[in-house]
């Protein structure tokens, strides 16, 4: 029971008090040029107190998918359309439950989300029609999920207990699962477009690092084969939120700085440099990021207090 309430902890962010943090969500314009990226015009696009949370473009480029409390329990999926000129939020979702972790599903027909239940310590994986309408436990013999990402309409990656943490592979139709990695972070992700998955693999302690998984693991896990997942590149100290952009560059924040690393599929000797500090536009502290399709929009969660 233990360890279920500690992943409880670590969708929520709860404090010792049992509060939600504070985040906020903002919006910054890219531009993209021979010298590198350039933010401005930030917008706050969610509620400015309470917890907002785990922004997502969608893969069409209509949305901004992202979480928000309602309450000190409940969080609901809420959604901007990016085409328009104003950034007016629309919640999806009216339910009991509180959902995190909105995603399309890859047919682009529903939503998928992590639903956590009301008894507070299931948490299922779960999807929504487009109006936030007939839910549906996709993986009912999952019950301690924390994060997830698609791999095609029948195969999802999901984050699970016990400690240290598993990243692994379901097969929706078969009812299969073969586990993929270990000691693994939150933030994952399948690059379509270089046929990759790639994550944070927490190993050594004092040196986090970020792996592709290699073809014969991701295909079917065979603990015989003993095939190693080739390391990409280090993460900055101790951090493991971050996003690509279209060429395969990363970026990720530490200490209130923006760092992009360039394309280290390519170029194993990238070094970590600075694009912008973010307290030049007021923002202290941040962590999750994510970046649009078309790189034109980069969404940051910005904190106050203790990072979550």
């Amino acid at each position: 029971m233990k360890k279920i309430f500690f992943l409880f902890g670590l969708l929520y962010s709860l404090s010792s008090k049992g509060q939600l943090p504070e985040t906020v969500i903002y919006l910054f314009d890219v531009q993209k040029s021979v010298k590198g990226l350039t933010l401005s015009h930030p917008k706050i696009i969610s509620k400015k107190k309470g917890y907002n949370n785990q922004p997502y473009f969608t893969m069409d480029g209509d949305y901004l998918f992202y979480v928000s409390a309602i309450d000190t329990v409940n969080i609901e999926l809420y959604k901007v359309a990016m085409q328009k000129k104003k950034y007016k939020s629309k919640r999806i979702t009216h339910t009991k439950e509180a959902e995190y972790s909105p995603k399309y599903t890859p047919d682009m027909e529903h939503i998928s989300c992590v639903r956590v239940e009301q008894d507070r310590k299931t948490q299922h994986f779960y999807s929504y029609t487009l109006k936030g309408k007939k839910p549906i436990n996709i993986l009912p013999k999952l019950s301690s999920i924390g994060y997830y990402e698609w791999l095609n309409q029948n195969e999802v990656l999901s984050f699970e207990l016990p400690e240290p943490f598993y990243l692994v592979k379901h097969h929706i139709s078969l009812g299969r699962a073969d586990t993929l990695a270990t000691d693994i972070g939150r933030t994952f992700y399948h690059l379509r477009a270089k046929g990759k998955v790639v994550y944070v693999d927490k190993s050594d302690s004092n040196k986090w690092v970020i792996r592709t998984i290699a073809s014969e693991n991701l295909k079917t896990f065979n603990k015989k084969m003993n095939v190693p997942n080739p390391l990409l590149t280090e993460t900055l100290p101790h951090e493991e939120d971050y996003c690509f952009t279209q060429d395969g560059s990363i970026l990720m924040g530490h200490e209130g700085i923006l760092y992009i690393k360039k394309n280290p599929f390519r170029n194993a000797n990238a070094t970590w440099d600075e694009v912008i500090d973010l307290k030049t536009f007021g923002i202290e502290k941040f962590y999750r990021i994510a970046m649009s399709v078309d790189n034109t929009k980069l969404a940051v969660v910005a904190y106050t207090g203790k990072k979550p």
